[in-house]
């Protein structure tokens, strides 16, 4: 049961997609249970970093580099990640390295990470610690993100816990709390257009520009 979208709608949208990049590592994180984005995912991100064409892309949560990879791939942009996990951040430099993809890796706790960066970014993916959310989005919006920028959220929807209380474990509450009033805080801001886009396991798009109150 796919708890995002009806399992009829997923099934016809995956029969469409020919997912045909970098298998080897989508076959890795299923084997090894690595979360990486799905495929109808990836497939939307792809067309907007194609229409937004960045020139510098900031990713929080790196995992065994397989979003930096498409990334790379379907853009110019000069990339930085960043990684907690000392493991995930090791295979995720092999993985560049095979691909031979230009990323910058920073090993590190995203909220230390950040302060040390001192550069804009275009196009921001945030995809790690979910109860730290609202720190990424607002340290990125104060110092990070350039003008007309654009914040993608990851898992916003969490499996369909944000949506409907039948569906929460309770070791997840606060997790699913934190995102509720994430979602509300980022779309009730008038310096941002906000869409939250029921794929993979939801995402949000959040859009810089002038007060649009």
């Amino acid at each position: 049961m796919n708890p995002i979208n009806r399992e009829y709608i997923t099934s016809f949208i995956d029969d469409l997609l020919e997912d045909m990049d970098f298998l080897e590592l989508r076959k890795f994180a299923e084997e090894n249970s690595v979360p990486i984005m799905k495929v109808e995912t990836k497939e939307f991100l792809k067309s907007l970093v194609k229409m937004k064409n960045p020139s510098s892309i900031l990713e929080l949560g790196t995992a065994i580099g397989y979003s930096s990879l498409v990334f790379e791939k379907y853009s110019q942009a000069k990339i930085t990640t960043i990684e907690l996990s000392e493991e995930m951040a090791n295979i995720a430099r092999d993985n560049f390295e095979k691909y031979n993809a230009n990323v910058n890796l920073i090993n590190d706790d995203a909220k230390k990470a950040l302060t040390n960066l001192n550069q804009g970014f275009d196009f921001v993916f945030i995809d790690a610690n979910k109860s730290n959310y609202k720190f990424y989005f607002d340290y990125v919006d104060k110092n990070l993100l350039n003008d007309g920028g654009v914040i993608i959220c990851d898992n916003i929807l969490f499996r369909g816990e944000v949506c409907n209380d039948d569906l929460i474990e309770k070791r997840k509450i606060t997790i699913v709390k934190r995102l509720r009033k994430f979602l509300a805080y980022i779309t009730s801001r008038n310096d941002y257009i906000t869409s939250i886009i029921p794929i993979g396991d939801g995402i949000s798009i959040s859009c810089k520009g002038k007060n649009y109150e």
